[in-house]
């Protein structure tokens, strides 16, 4: 029978409780490096891995309570980087961790525990991995379970056995449709659990699922949110506050506003390796941080979460992998199978332990991942099924002159070849700080969705905008919404601070090309082709609609003065105005405007020229699924200059 352990135990004889530990009087390190996730799942007995450097057979691990109540384990075994302790018999509930060593203290971090079934499943030889999936007593028969490079299923018991060698250090269970997991937290849903770096020894890892009926569900991908607990010039933004306000406060409200099955998954860069050892806040801050969020989150590794200290890509992943998420996996909501990829190869060339690399990188899925990704969805015979491939940078980029989908990743042909005969596939990525939705062929769209952080938080330093930053394309900091309902999907891109019905800007580009802001410009970095002069080619009475969720079935319409035949539109490849204003002249006035953060030419821009400069023209953009967002602009020629707080009311 499966139970969990739940018993009050007594505490460990001989331990100091209250407030006998003055707070690390005598702290002392005795351990380099020690780590443990900020959130385990065990069982009594069951054989713990802790990284660190120098621990010593007989050291204790303690968790210790908020009220002083402590639980004791041994080391039993080490090696040069880790070592293996027995859980003890505790309750669930949150821990401090410390080491102790001879009468000396070491504290190591803050964590949750999560107590599963002591079931015994029989050892296999050949199999280092196996455990369980169950509901409640019983247990799930048909999960694919995973390592990232073997898969095995679970038997009519819930049992599984896999062969691994264990280089990722991870173990996960693809979530089979109509399941959560029942274990763990919003910010580290418990799909997935840390094994120990010895392929020779065995281990078992039970996964607790909850059934949910998710079949009509939605998902919010932010991208690019860059927290790391740092002020951005040239007014002091923090990143965390504008978070907070921000991305945070908008998708509560919004969430709370469809009710439940909504769920987050991010896109990568939560955090920002350049900072990590400067601020401090690295993964592990982030599920801290997230800790309280109200929806179960699903995370993808961009280029910044990895370690800035390290080269070689299962290296800089290490630490994201033990506390975050695997880097990648999969698992089902509703009818849509979802798939989370790590497109980011680490190289970091000079990066050492105290030393910042030149974090450089690969942009391509490693061969290990592909043969993974191909066995996946393999499992999947029904082709009609919706795939949603998530991954941090774009495997496509339309951002040209000509505006065709060109292929952006090293070897993005190779992974679409991996998705022959599926009919509803869309793939969703970040990197580049502004939107591109691209229809790469009948079956496949791919969304690279803005940031969240905008453009790295600088463009929230211009005080009009309150707070409401710009992407280095026009749009809104934002994030994409998609909105399941069975197969049948719908999708739009939630500008943070506004309604939904934003979807578009336009600009009387008379104000904008008169007052060129060149003395700003043309001497900051980028150099500009413009020299500056981003508009002074443009002819009089030239309207810019900056459509930021455009695709071939969007329709724009152009009306002047009431009439009922819509003036001619072309798409044109050009900067948006309102980013140059609060962002380009914003930053080059103080000399501090760089290549990463200067406005780009967008591939969703388009124009109509008037015949005067003093008519009314409504604008009627329509999405899609046929949603209608409309804008007026009256009072054209009586402003001599570019109002900045028009768009933010």
């Amino acid at each position: 029978m499966i139970f969990l352990l739940t018993a009050v135990v007594a505490l460990f004889a001989g331990c100091k409780g209250g407030d006998e530990y003055p707070e690390y009087q005598y702290q002392t390190r005795l351990v380099r490096q020690p780590f443990l996730n900020s959130q385990i799942t065990v069982y009594e007995g069951m054989e713990v891995e802790i990284q660190g450097i120098g621990f010593v057979v007989g050291d204790k691990i303690i968790f210790r309570t908020a009220d002083g109540g402590e639980y004791t384990a041994e080391i039993i075994a080490v090696d040069d980087s880790s070592a293996i302790f027995l859980a003890p018999d505790m309750p669930q509930g949150d821990y401090t961790l410390y080491i102790t060593r001879d009468g000396k203290i070491q504290k190591v971090s803050n964590i949750a525990v999560w107590i599963t079934t002591s079931m015994i499943v029989p050892e296999k030889e050949g199999y280092p991995i196996r455990g369980i999936v169950h509901v409640g007593d019983k247990g799930l028969a048909g999960v694919w379970v995973s390592d990232g490079v073997n898969f095995t299923q679970t038997d009519e018991q819930g049992y599984y056995w896999l062969q691994s060698d264990k280089r990722l250090g991870t173990v996960f269970v693809c979530l089979p449709s109509g399941y959560l997991p029942a274990t763990g937290s919003n910010a580290v849903p418990g799909f997935w659990k840390s094994v120990s770096i010895d392929p020779y020894l065995s281990e078992q890892c039970n996964f607790e699922l909850k059934e949910v009926n998710t079949t009509n569900h939605q998902v919010f991908f932010a991208t690019d949110l860059h927290l790391a607990d740092r002020s951005v010039n040239p007014n002091g933004v923090n990143d965390l506050k504008e978070f907070d306000k921000g991305f945070v406060k908008d998708s509560k409200e919004l969430a709370a506003a469809y009710g439940e099955n909504t769920f987050l998954i991010t896109l990568g860069d939560i955090t920002w390796d350049a900072h990590w050892y400067k601020t401090g806040f690295m993964p592990a801050s982030w599920v801290a941080k997230m800790k309280q969020y109200p929806l179960m989150t699903f995370n993808c590794m961009g280029n910044h979460d990895n370690n800035p200290y390290v080269q070689g890509d299962n290296n800089g992943s290490k630490v994201y992998r033990s506390t975050v998420a695997p880097t990648y996996y999969s698992f089902n909501l509703g009818d849509v199978h979802y798939i989370v990829l790590d497109n980011i190869e680490w190289i970091n060339t000079n990066g050492t332990n105290g030393f910042v690399g030149e974090r450089n990188y690969n942009e391509r899925v490693d061969d290990v991942q592909m043969a993974w990704l191909k066995e996946d969805l393999s499992h999947i015979t029904d082709k009609s099924t919706p795939i949603v491939i998530c991954a941090h940078c774009q495997f496509h980029t339309n951002r040209n002159s000509s505006f065709k989908v060109q292929r952006h990743m090293q070897n993005t042909k190779e992974v679409l070849a991996c998705l022959d005969g599926f009919t509803n596939v869309h793939l969703m990525t970040g990197h580049a700080h502004y939107n591109m939705t691209m229809e790469v062929n009948d079956n496949i769209i791919e969304h690279n969705v803005g940031a969240t952080c905008e453009t790295w938080w600088v463009s929230t330093s211009a005080s009009i905008l309150d707070g409401r930053g710009i992407c280095r394309d026009g749009a809104p900091a934002g994030y994409a919404v998609f909105e399941f309902k069975g197969k049948d999907l719908k999708w739009y891109y939630k500008s943070i601070g506004f309604d939904k019905s934003l979807q578009f800007r336009a600009y009387d580009m008379n104000n904008v090309a008169r007052e060129r802001w060149t003395s700003y410009l043309a001497t900051q970095e980028p150099a500009r082709d413009t020299n500056g002069d981003d508009y002074g080619n443009l002819d009089d009475n030239v309207i810019y609609i900056n459509v930021w969720d455009y695709d071939s079935k969007w329709k724009i319409e152009v009306y002047e003065d009431g009439n009922n035949t819509p003036l001619e539109l072309t798409r044109v490849f050009d900067r948006d105005p309102l980013h140059t204003a609060t962002t380009d002249v914003v930053l080059g006035k103080v000399g501090e405007l760089i290549e990463g953060h200067a406005s780009v030419r967008s591939s969703h821009i388009w124009q109509v020229v008037t015949e005067e400069d003093d008519t009314d023209l409504t604008i009627k953009v329509t999405n899609r699924f046929g949603e209608e967002f409309t804008q007026t602009l009256t009072g054209r020629g009586k402003r001599n200059k570019f109002d900045i707080t028009t768009y933010f009311h």
